[in-house]
């Protein structure tokens, strides 16, 4: 299954580009943004135990909660690692390249986003 934005012609374009010129970059100039989170709301209600026994399990309690994890990923480690105490939008995102990202990338550096909204 594929993107349906894949089969539009702007973007068919843009990636064809972008696939032409993957070759002539050098992969030691490439940081790709990456994002995770986790809801603290989202304890499992079911679990296997041992028949006739209780299985009990530790949940968050009182503290709902969405942090966020971003960070830029090079080909040889993590760079610019940022923990967010709620979910990320644009200023957030914008805050996070201005005062985290920029400082650690070098002239000529790569970067690139995947289509979250927040970006």
């Amino acid at each position: 299954m594929l993107p349906a934005e894949q089969s539009r012609p702007d973007i068919a374009a843009k990636r064809a580009r972008w696939q032409a010129h993957q070759g002539k970059t050098d992969a030691r100039r490439l940081v790709l943004i990456d994002e995770t989170r986790i809801k603290t709301n989202m304890a499992s209600l079911r679990g296997w135990g041992l028949r006739g026994q209780r299985l009990d399990a530790g949940v968050p309690h009182g503290r709902w909660k969405t942090p966020t994890f971003i960070v830029a990923l090079r080909h040889d480690r993590i760079d610019a690692p940022c923990v967010i105490d709620r979910p990320i939008n644009a200023d957030l995102f914008t805050a996070y390249v201005e005062q985290v990202l920029v400082p650690t990338l070098a002239p000529r550096d790569v970067v690139i986003l995947d289509k979250l909204g927040g970006h």
